[in-house]
């Protein structure tokens, strides 16, 4: 062989025959800063901005920093975590020998074209389809089909891109580049991007879209009877109706919540773990059932040998310098031979005079030293196909314990024949197992106690996988299904029953997650390889491990970097914390979207002026939420997520935003009666206002502690501070006379809301039962 010259392999990539794959399954930045910036929500705001500003009331358009904050938060949050990924890729990209102008030189991968010969090695992964021409190769195709069993490759035999050699040294032609490889097909859904799944995300949309569809026309009629009708000038009715309607937009909660869901990913950013999408955060804090392979999570991907057992009265000691010259002869051998050299301690005590090297096809390899014959080592069942009584049963007790039993086996031949000798005796058995994490029951057990299904999907046969699931403290491990016998079988069914599955395909891990969400379970699927990535997509979040294939990480929500399973429950606490934290802040920010909308209906009813200005808004959302509901979202709340949010917020939103109305029908009586001039009016509807959120602040973090009740004594301090200070700002103006109206209002204010509240209830429930029936 010959291989390309430079001109031909110039040309082929010139026709795009490149090893060059579409690997980028994420956002590009461009796409990320439209997505965050160009947003229906923010279009209503800058509409609403720019308004404030031809009005030159500029004071009044402080609300819109809190979009510019909210936009650049998932900015720099999902830039940065593409950043990462595109470092770890370009750091995990290997150089290949390849025959270029008749000598061999070290290119990268991405430089390959079709018909290039290139030489391969044990710890490289494979860079593109094709056809072995020389030599042997192990290699372990579990990123593409998810079986670990290695594979024997020899000249003619086909190549797979993306998988890996375990032992051995060949040469190959490429048939297929790029886009044309075998994994490409497995590769066609990470092409699409796919955010995770977010209730909260989804309500918050549902939300802003009704606010979207009521704020135009309210917008609308707000403005003409101000303007129209009550003869304000068109700058004052301008401000007034803008007022309104942002106050009916929730701008306070969207970005709150995405400064909550930032500091989280940073957070977890100090655990090694990258957070790709903020909503994810979500996604995990409600899981309930997690899917997971066998190999990084429960183990560390490595083996060690469990125990020798000599037979036919053999030396233990004889054994070990045996295989002591073994494991020096197949040095550079796959995951079972390093092992053995852990275990066995290399020695020149016997000289190889001819070797046979392992395949997997037939499951042994053989060495043969000198006058001492021949000795095969492998799979028991192939070695005697017949059986032997001599080993079997204690063969039979060492599987069932969760290890992979291998036979040394002795001829007197003085070569390694192509077939098994007739006069082959057993020598002894040495079981070698799978190493657990040194942690995995404590995290088994920590997901146990949170009420997370665990199921463990391997490509490993059943049993052994089973065995090691059990001994790793996962619940039901000894319910297994051998997925090779259940191609055809629609997995609903032993989706829900089984806890552990061997032999599955990557399509078969992802109809089996589908399984599961149909059955109404929140899945998070935790995998490394291109087998994974359906399944990843699928999942309600996707988890992937650093060490393993781009694929898989760009197209997972989460990626731990260090491919340590031991993070998950550090990365569901932290998950957990910020949502039920956001949950509690929530029903705070929509009490302004409920009690603005109550205004607004109420003073195009009565044509009267909107009571309040952006300003005043912006001083009650701060203090009566923004500020103290951040403070207190670094409490440690771990409960899992249930039900929807905002159904939830509502019964504590919506009670204090019909006090705010109430309150303000009592001070335009009261305003009418006494004749109180405007500014003492708007100081003393600010602080009843104010008093409400601190009340319901008080209603939402109950019962108190130290940290709560300072809080909330801070922001009261706070809000009656800005009336006195900023009253020219804020066009207030407080007597000491004013007290006769605020403290017996500020002393009825819980009993309103009590009051509201069982009104709220009853109503809820009355609705609840009549959609109940009429459904039936």
């Amino acid at each position: 062989m010959t291989g390309l010259s430079s001109r031909q392999a110039e040309k082929r990539q010139q026709e795009g025959q490149g090893n060059v794959h579409p690997e980028r399954t994420t956002r590009s930045v461009g796409e990320i800063i439209q997505a965050n910036t160009l947003t229906y929500f923010n279009f209503v705001n800058a509409v609403l901005f720019g308004l404030v500003l031809l009005t030159g009331e500029y004071k009044n358009g402080l609300f819109f920093m809190t979009i510019i904050t909210n936009a650049c938060i998932g900015i720099v949050q999902e830039i940065r975590a593409k950043r990462i990924l595109d470092r770890l890729s370009l750091l995990m990209k290997d150089n290949i020998e390849t025959l270029r102008d008749d000598q061999w030189v070290s290119i990268p991968a991405d430089e390959l074209v079709l018909g290039d010969h290139i030489r391969l090695h044990a710890g490289q992964q494979i860079p593109a389809d094709g056809v072995l021409t020389d030599g042997y190769l192990e290699v372990n195709e579990s990123m593409l089909t998810g079986e670990s069993v290695t594979i024997f490759k020899r000249s003619g035999d086909k190549l797979y891109g993306g998988t890996d050699i375990t032992s051995g040294t060949g040469e190959a032609e490429l048939t297929a580049v790029g886009t044309a490889c075998v994994s490409e097909t497995i590769m066609a859904d990470a092409r699409k991007y796919h955010p995770a799944v977010s209730t909260l995300h989804q309500d918050m949309e549902k939300l802003i879209k009704v606010v979207a569809r009521l704020i135009v026309p309210v917008g609308i009629l707000l403005f003409l009877m101000q303007y129209k009708t009550i003869g304000l000038t068109w700058a004052e009715a301008t401000i007034k109706t803008v007022s309104a309607l942002v106050g009916m937009i929730p701008e306070g909660l969207v970005v709150l919540t995405s400064i909550a869901l930032a500091v989280s990913a940073v957070r977890l950013s100090r655990a090694n773990a990258l957070v790709q999408d903020l909503y994810s955060i979500e996604s995990l804090a409600r899981v309930d059932t997690i899917c997971l392979d066998k190999t990084g999570t429960l183990t560390e991907g490595r083996m060690q040998v469990e125990t020798v057992v000599p037979l036919e009265e053999i030396p233990e000691s004889h054994i070990r310098d045996i295989m002591g010259s073994y494991v020096r002869v197949f040095a550079d051998g796959n995951m079972t031979d390093k092992a053995l050299g852990a275990c066995f301690a290399r020695n020149e005590i016997y000289e190889a005079t001819d070797t046979l090297p392992f395949s997997s096809e037939r499951k042994y390899a053989a060495v043969t030293f000198g006058e001492e014959g021949t000795f095969y080592l492998g799979a028991p069942d192939f070695l005697f196909p017949d059986g032997n009584a001599s080993f079997a049963e204690k063969q039979k007790e060492l599987s069932e314990s969760g290890c992979r039993v291998i036979l040394l086996a002795h001829s007197p031949a003085t070569e390694c024949a192509p077939s098994l000798p007739e006069d082959l005796e057993p020598a002894a058995l040495i079981a070698i197992k799978d190493v657990l994490r040194q942690n995995v029951k404590e995290i088994i057990s920590y997901f146990k106690d949170q009420d997370i299904t665990l199921k463990v999907i391997s490509g490993d046969d059943p049993r052994t996988v089973s065995a090691l699931a059990a001994e790793a403290g996962v619940e039901h491990a000894d319910r297994y299904a051998d997925m090779r016998e259940n191609r055809h079988r629609d997995p609903a069914g032993l989706a829900e029953s089984c806890a552990v599955f061997g032999r599955v395909l990557p399509e078969q891990k992802k109809a089996m997650i589908q399984a599961l969400q149909a059955a109404g379970h929140t899945v998070a699927m935790i995998g490394d390889g291109v087998n994974d990535v359906p399944a990843l997509k699928t999942a309600d979040v996707g988890v992937a491990m650093a060490a393993g294939s781009s694929a898989a990480k760009n197209s997972a929500n989460i990626v731990l970097l260090d491919s340590d399973f031991a993070v998950m429950p550090k990365i569901v606490n932290e998950g957990r914390r910020v949502i039920n934290n956001i949950g509690r802040s929530s029903s705070m920010y929509l009490v302004k979207t409920f009690f603005s909308l109550l205004l607004s209906l109420y003073v195009i009813l009565l044509q009267k002026d909107y009571p309040f200005l952006p300003v005043q808004l912006t001083i009650i959302s701060a203090f009566g939420v923004g500020i103290p509901t951040f403070l207190l979202q670094f409490e440690s709340s771990f409960e899992r997520l249930k039900g929807r949010f905002f159904r939830r917020a509502f019964r504590v939103a919506v009670p204090s935003a019909m006090a705010v109305l109430v309150l303000t029908l009592l001070c335009d009586f009261l305003q009418q009666l006494f004749a109180i001039p405007q500014p003492r009016y708007n100081a003393i509807l600010i602080t009843l206002t104010a008093y409400i959120y601190i009340y319901t602040l008080y209603r939402v973090y109950y019962p108190l502690t130290k940290v709560r009740a300072g809080v909330l004594g801070a922001m009261s301090a706070m809000i009656f501070l800005s009336l006195w200070r900023l009253g020219a700002i804020l066009e207030t103006r407080l007597i000491l006379l004013d007290a006769l109206i605020l403290v017996p209002a500020l002393i009825g204010v819980p009993v309103i809301v009590a009051s509201l509240s069982r009104i709220y209830d009853g109503t809820a429930k009355l609705g609840s039962e009549f959609f109940g029936k009429k459904q039936k």
